[in-house]
């Protein structure tokens, strides 16, 4: 495993982007990672862009939390037309975990339905620019298993644990629980979190060797 490791989490406003960050932060703090985190709020916070920087260090300090355009080894999104615009920020070879909601900041919602028209084409350029690097989660397929999207946030942890290997369950699931508190948000967390791990394992089962 790396001994560094930038993640960027974009996402709209309300969404859970600043809980994701949090409880990646606490699970590094459980395995005793060193961990710096920051971000970037959009207008009006609520329905604004929000950008999460996480840097990860393995056994190595870790100082600034933000980290510059195509340094980031995984980008995590909340939303669609906010993974597009943040594209940018993912190094060579680095992976794309992105929820297919279109949920566009206010700053674009007059355009909304356009957006949603748009998903196979913003899909299309994602996987391209990631060189197929992509996992790309439902909402519908979320909402079904686990009741409601305020858990997709738990869906791409579980994804990312899967993906990344930079994590056991037990500190992810103990990160969980330290930022949620509540016991019905924590096992409706649980359970997304469990779907995020299925859908990467399906995903992506010839690079099971990315793990560590």
């Amino acid at each position: 495993m790396q001994k560094k490791i930038n993640i960027l989490i974009s996402s709209v406003g309300g969404q859970g982007g600043l809980s994701l960050s949090r409880m990646i932060a606490e699970a590094s703090a459980i395995k005793g990672y060193r961990i710096t985190t920051g971000e970037i709020l959009g207008m009006a916070q609520r329905f604004g862009s929000v950008l999460s920087f996480v840097r990860i260090g393995i056994n190595e300090e870790v100082y600034s939390p933000i980290f510059s355009k195509g340094e980031a080894d995984y980008l995590l999104c909340l939303e669609l037309f906010e993974c597009v615009r943040s594209l940018s920020y993912l190094k060579f070879g680095g992976w794309v975990i992105t929820s297919t909601e279109v949920k566009p900041p206010i700053s674009a919602s007059l355009e909304g339905k356009k957006q949603v028209e748009k998903v196979p084409s913003y899909l299309e350029a994602i996987r391209k620019h990631s060189e197929g690097n992509l996992i790309s989660i439902e909402p519908k397929l979320v909402k079904e298993v686990v009741g409601t999207l305020r858990a997709i946030n738990a869906t791409v942890l579980g994804a990312f644990i899967m993906l990344s290997g930079v994590f056991d369950d037990d500190a992810a699931l103990e990160g969980i629980r330290k930022v949620l508190k509540s016991e019905r948000a924590i096992e409706i967390s649980k359970k997304a979190y469990n779907l995020g791990k299925s859908i990467a394992e399906k995903a992506m089962p010839i690079h099971a060797d990315n793990k560590s």
